[in-house]
């Protein structure tokens, strides 16, 4: 196993953005323990469900930037 090339600008990186969204949305329900008296079961795992589908999205789009068009 190794770290991929540009290791250090994974922080630009869509999916590692989703996931860090994510991470702090579950912090902030640990923190505040009434979110989750009115968030059911289902809708939290749904909730997760999307973050996860969007991490994997996130990771497929091309996400270089196009290179600058050449004028002559």
């Amino acid at each position: 196993m190794k770290l991929v090339q540009d290791w250090r600008r994974a922080w630009r990186w869509l999916s590692v953005q989703i996931a860090v969204l994510a991470g702090s949305l579950e912090v902030a329900m640990m923190a505040f323990p009434t979110v989750k008296d009115w968030l059911s079961d289902e809708a939290s795992h749904v909730i997760g469900l999307v973050f996860v589908s969007a991490i994997v999205l996130g990771r497929l789009v091309d996400q270089k930037k196009p290179d600058a068009p050449v004028s002559s």
